[in-house]
Order: structure tokens, then sequence, then C-alpha cells
């Protein structure tokens, strides 16, 4: 029987395709979610930048912080 806090799990990618894209883009609900796996770990963010809404999963990932490619924003993963 399911517990009122996994009802809310949906399920994205596995671990292992994750790991080997280094992102992925996953929608539900009808909201867009980046994930990363950096440093052997998973971070999900909004999809769109809060500045211009670009896709943060266009952007780039160096020691941790995302930089939108737009108009270079930058946030810690």
């Amino acid at each position: 029987m399911a517990t009122e806090d996994t009802d809310r799990f949906v399920r994205a990618t596995s671990l292992h395709a994750l790991a080997d894209a280094g992102r992925e883009l996953f929608t539900t609900h009808g909201r867009s979610i980046a994930l990363f796996h950096h440093e052997d770990e998973v971070r999900a963010v909004d999809n769109r930048c809060p500045h211009m809404g670009f896709p943060l999963s266009d952007g780039t990932v160096e020691e941790g912080v995302l930089t939108c490619h737009w108009h270079h924003a930058r946030f810690e993963l």
C-alpha cells in the first residue's frame, strides 16, 4: 500500500541513464524539470530560468554552477 509521501513521487528516468547523459529533461504535471547528474549526485531544477525563461537544461555546468546561456545568470546546483 502506498503512503501519502510515495504518492507524490514520479519516476523520471533511471539513475544509470541520467549518469550516462549527464542531464535529462523531464515534464510532469505540466512542469518542466531539468535533472542533472553532477559529482555522483542528482540535482533537479525548474527548467525555466527565472530571468527570461531560457531552458536551463541547455545551460552549462561547471564546478556545481549552472549557467543560463541567454544572459549568463548563474545558479548553484
